[in-house]
């Protein structure tokens, strides 16, 4: 997958809202604008927009999975990409990341080494897989 330089803190900010209904394949599919910013379509390549979710999911989860723990298993609980995290409100998946921490769900989200470091963290993953500056 090829894309266009993408700016850090647009990616940054497209995943701090994509966060509300989740990383998989199908809300990408229905909330296009990470998927585009991700995995642009190219005139003439003729891939339709699910496949371009499917590898936009794809390569989201991969970056999780590579950050240390436990922040790959907070971001993959965050994204809806960890097993039995897809029907969860954001506020349950903050409880339950805020758990893996032993800290409060307001100290999660609000404090900022915790929620915005990890989505920042990812964003740098994604951005360094993205331009080559892995």
């Amino acid at each position: 997958m090829t894309t266009p330089p993408v700016d850090f803190e647009v990616l940054r900010s497209a995943l701090r809202a994509t966060m509300r209904h989740g990383a998989r394949a199908r809300s990408l599919l229905e909330r296009m604008s990470l998927v585009d910013l991700l995995n642009p379509a190219t005139p003439g390549d003729g891939r339709p927009d699910a496949q371009r979710a499917l590898e936009t999911a794809s390569l989201i989860t991969d970056a999780a999975r590579s950050l240390d723990p436990p922040m790959d298993r907070v971001m993959l609980i965050m994204l809806c990409l960890a097993p039995g995290t897809s029907g969860l409100t954001l506020s349950a998946r903050r409880r339950h990341a805020a758990e893996l921490l032993d800290i409060q769900p307001v100290t999660f989200r609000s404090e900022p080494r915790y929620e915005p470091a990890f989505v920042t963290e990812l964003a740098l993953t994604l951005y360094g897989q993205l331009t080559g500056c892995t």
